[in-house]
């Protein structure tokens, strides 16, 4: 026996097909719910629940007053394989990839480590860390966010103490460990989707039901000398692996 969609589904079922087909295009704006309740002959709250399905989705947003437009989306990447190293940083590599340029922010601080963090940096829980927030934006629309801790015990008094000044800092780890002398051997990073916390969509401004890559990442070289926790919306990144096959 076949299973009829509920109406709200069907209508979006159609909306979304204009949008993938370009009857939409980014930037216009959606009919209005008097128009979709005459085009479908359906009523209005279901006129409401196809709507709130697309933003749901990613795929159009609500401008308060003025209506629902769609959604331009620009594909970010990030190389899920050989982004870390000496020769340049990761971001700029993928940025050089997609002719794309993130602005970023950097926020530092001194802070005590939590048990998680100090587990991570394998360090005793309240010893002192840099504390270095990195938030990262595409037309002055939050991605990504990066917090990122290391232990004073190795970088104090140090010319990378503090991670960076300026605006922008510097959130390339393996270049600044290396002006102190210590080589970055492994990093790792671990790499699942989830919803974001109300504090990540909201610093985010995640449509609901968009899901965000969550990254949890070390570097090392003899001990751990930095962690991290990476947020990116998962709406605006394609995570890329790209493998050589031996011959």
């Amino acid at each position: 026996m076949a299973i009829t969609q509920p109406r709200y589904a069907q209508v979006a079922d159609v909306l979304r097909d204009r949008i993938s087909d370009g009857t939409y295009e980014p930037g216009d704006q959606l009919p209005s719910q008097r128009e979709l309740r005459e085009e479908f002959d359906i009523s209005v709250p279901t006129a409401k629940a196809a709507i709130s399905q697309l933003i749901s989705e990613g795929l159009v947003y609500a401008h308060q007053g003025k209506g629902v437009f769609v959604r331009e989306t620009k594909e970010l990447l990030r190389f899920a394989g050989g982004r870390y190293g000496l020769a340049g940083t990761p971001n700029s590599r993928e940025e050089e990839a997609t002719g794309i340029e993130l602005d970023v922010k950097a926020e530092r601080r001194q802070v005590q480590a939590t048990p998680e963090v100090a587990a991570r940096l394998e360090i005793e829980p309240g010893d002192m860390c840099s504390e270095a927030v990195y938030s990262w934006s595409l037309d002055g629309e939050p991605v990504m966010i990066s917090t990122q801790w290391e232990p004073l015990a190795i970088t104090r008094g140090t010319e990378i103490e503090t991670p960076a000044g300026g605006e922008r800092g510097e959130p390339d780890v393996i270049t600044r460990f290396s002006k102190i002398g210590i080589t970055v051997k492994k990093t790792r990073e671990d790499i699942r989707t989830r919803m974001p916390t109300p504090d990540e969509a909201h610093a985010l401004k995640t449509p609901s039901g968009v899901p965000v890559f969550y990254i949890q990442r070390t570097h090392h070289s003899d001990v751990p000398v930095e962690t991290a926790d990476i947020v990116m919306r998962g709406d605006s990144f394609v995570v890329r692996n790209e493998q050589a096959i031996p011959l």
